[in-house]
C-alpha cells in the first residue's frame, strides 16, 4: 500500500512546503490579506484538486493573477474582488459544460508570450513597495533563493530563502514590516459582504480572471502531460478550477489557478494521481496550524524577493531571445499584447493580439497560389519506396498556421502507430511561427515516449522558419530531408538498425 501512494505522499508534502510562502506572498500583494491567500491555497485548490481534469496539478494563488487582482482591489474593494472571483469561478464552470476547454489551444504562440511577459511585469510591480520598505533582507532574500536554485535544488528555493529572511530580521535588522497576525481560523462565507449593486462593474474584471485563470491552468495542465506523457481532460479541469473559484471567493479566498511550477514540483517529487494534489492541500493546512506563529513574522521584504525571483522565472525569455530570428510580424504581435496586458488588460491584450494574428494568416493566404488548401490537414500516406514495417508515413495538406495546430497534433495521435514516423511536408506551402514550435513539441513528445520524427518534402521557406524559431536544431539536420523519399530511406535504415539490435 506504502509504495502504491508514496509518491503521491511526497510530491504532495513537497509542494505545500512551496506553496506556502508563495500564498502569503500572494495574499499580502493582491490586497486581500496573508488569510485570504491561504484561504485560496487550502480550500480552492482542494476543491478543483477533487473536481478538476488533472489529476497532479496544482491550484493555488499565482502571481499572474495576483498582478489583476491588485488592480480590482483598488478600484472595487476587497468585497469586490470576491465577488469578481466568484462569477469568474461561474464563468469557467460555464465554460467547461459548453466544452470550451481546448479554446486556449487555439492561441497562437505570441499572443501566448505576449501576455505571459506583460503579466510577468506587472507581477514584479506589485513587489516593489515592499522590497523598497526593506531593501537589504530582499536583497539577502534574493541571493539565497539563486545560490538554492543553483545549489541546493532539492530544498524549495522559496521557503529556503524566507527562512534566510526570517532569520536575519530577527537577529540583526528588526524590520516592523512583517506579516503581522494571521488569523487563520473556521471560514466564514462572505456572501453578506457582497457588493451586489456593482456586479455589472464586476463583470469586466470576472472575464479577466476568468479567462487568465483557465489559460494559466489549462496550459499548467499542458506542461504536466509532457512530464508524464499523459491526457488531461481540459474541460474537467474548467470546471475543477471554476468551483474552485468560487469556493475560495465564497470563504474569503482570492481566485487561484493551476499552478506550473508548483505542480512541476509536485510530479518531480513523485506525484502521479489526483491524491498527490489533494494531500497538498491538507499538508498546507496542517503547516499553517502548526507554524502559524512564525510565519506572522515572516519579513515582508522577504516576500516581495519571492514575488520578484518568481516574475523573472515566470517570463517566456526563449520568447524574447526569438524576436531577431522570426518575422517582423512575430515581434510585433508579442510586444503589442505585453504592452497591452501592462497598460490595459489581459482580455483587449489577448483579442486585439488574436486579431492582428488572423489579419497576418490572411495576408499570407493571399499570397499563396490559388488552389492551396486554407489549412492544414493529415492523410497516411503509402510510400512508393520500400518501407520498414516500424514506420509510418503520414501526409500534411495545406498551410500551416496556428489556426490548425490543434487539428493537426489530434489527427497525427489518432493515425500513429509505429515508433517511427515521416512527415511529408511536400503539399505544405507555409507555416507560422506557432506551426514550427507545435511541430517542435510533437518531436519532443515522441521522443519521450519512444518514438522517432523524421521530416521530408520541406520548401525553403518552412525550412527557413524551422531555423528562425530554433526548431530545427532541436530535431537534427540528420532528421530533415528535403524530399520525403530520403527522409522514409532513413527512418527505414534507423528502424532497421534498431530491430536488428534488439533482436
Amino acid at each position: 500500500m506504502w509504495q502504491r501512494v508514496r509518491g503521491d505522499v511526497i510530491g504532495g508534502a513537497t509542494a505545500a512546503l512551496v506553496a506556502l510562502p508563495l500564498a502569503l506572498a500572494f495574499g499580502i500583494a493582491s490586497g486581500a490579506g496573508a488569510v485570504a491567500g491561504l484561504y485560496a491555497a487550502i480550500f480552492g485548490g482542494l476543491t478543483a484538486a477533487v473536481f478538476g481534469g488533472c489529476g497532479v496539478q496544482i491550484t493555488g494563488p499565482t502571481g499572474a493573477m495576483t498582478a489583476v487582482l491588485v488592480s480590482i482591489v483598488s478600484r472595487h474593494g476587497v468585497s469586490g474582488l470576491f465577488l469578481a472571483g466568484a462569477l469568474a469561478g461561474l464563468m469557467q464552470v460555464i465554460m467547461g459544460l459548453l466544452r470550451l476547454g481546448k479554446f486556449v489551444k487555439f492561441l497562437p504562440q505570441p499572443v501566448i508570450a505576449g501576455f505571459t511577459n506583460g503579466v510577468s511585469i506587472l507581477f514584479f510591480m506589485t513587489a516593489v513597495n515592499d522590497a523598497l520598505q526593506s531593501p537589504v533582507i530582499t536583497l539577502i532574500t534574493v541571493v539565497v533563493i539563486v545560490l538554492s536554485l543553483r545549489y541546493f535544488k532539492r530544498i524549495p528555493e522559496s521557503l529556503f530563502g524566507i527562512i534566510a529572511g526570517l532569520v536575519i530580521n530577527e537577529l540583526f535588522i528588526h524590520s516592523p514590516h512583517v506579516v503581522g497576525d494571521l488569523p487563520f481560523g473556521v471560514p466564514q462565507l462572505t456572501l453578506a459582504q457582497l457588493p451586489w449593486e456593482g456586479i455589472t462593474q464586476l463583470l469586466r474584471p470576472a472575464v479577466t480572471i476568468c479567462l487568465l485563470g483557465s489559460i494559466s491552468a489549462l496550459l499548467s495542465a499542458e506542461v504536466t502531460d509532457n512530464m508524464l506523457g499523459t491526457q488531461h481532460n481540459s474541460n474537467r479541469e474548467l470546471i475543477g478550477q471554476g468551483l474552485g473559484n468560487i469556493v475560495s471567493s465564497l470563504i474569503g479566498g482570492i481566485p487561484v489557478s493551476g499552478a506550473v511550477a508548483r505542480s512541476g514540483v509536485n510530479v518531480y517529487s513523485g506525484g502521479r494521481t489526483r491524491l498527490s494534489s489533494i494531500l497538498h492541500a491538507v499538508f498546507l493546512l496542517l503547516i499553517v496550524l502548526v507554524f502559524g506563529p512564525a510565519a506572522k513574522r515572516i519579513p515582508l521584504g522577504s516576500l516581495a524577493a519571492v514575488l520578484m525571483v518568481a516574475s523573472v522565472r515566470t517570463a517566456d525569455w526563449a520568447s524574447l531571445k526569438r524576436i531577431p530570428r522570426a518575422r517582423w510580424s512575430y515581434g510585433a504581435i508579442m510586444m503589442i499584447t505585453t504592452a497591452l496586458t501592462v497598460v490595459r488588460d489581459l482580455t483587449v491584450a489577448v483579442a486585439v493580439g488574436v486579431v492582428l494574428a488572423v489579419v497576418m494568416v490572411i495576408v499570407d493566404l493571399v499570397a499563396l497560389p490559388q488552389g492551396r488548401k486554407a489549412s492544414a490537414g493529415v492523410d497516411s500516406r503509402v510510400s512508393l519506396h520500400p518501407v520498414h514495417p516500424d514506420v509510418q508515413v503520414i501526409a500534411l495538406e495545406g498551410p500551416l498556421f496556428f489556426v490548425g495546430t490543434e487539428n493537426l497534433r489530434a489527427q497525427i495521435r489518432k493515425l500513429f502507430s509505429k515508433p517511427f514516423l515521416v512527415l511529408d511536408f511536400s503539399n505544405v506551402p507555409l507555416m507560422d511561427e506557432t506551426g514550427a514550435l507545435a511541430l517542435g513539441d510533437l518531436a519532443e513528445r515522441l521522443q519521450r515516449k519512444g518514438g522517432n520524427l523524421y521530416i521530408g518534402g520541406l520548401n525553403r521557406r518552412s525550412l527557413r522558419m524551422l531555423a528562425r524559431v530554433g526548431v530545427l536544431k532541436g530535431l537534427g539536420r540528420s532528421r530533415i530531408r528535403r524530399n520525403v523519399e530520403s527522409a522514409v530511406r532513413r527512418a527505414s535504415m534507423e528502424a532497421a538498425k534498431t530491430a536488428n539490435e534488439g533482436g
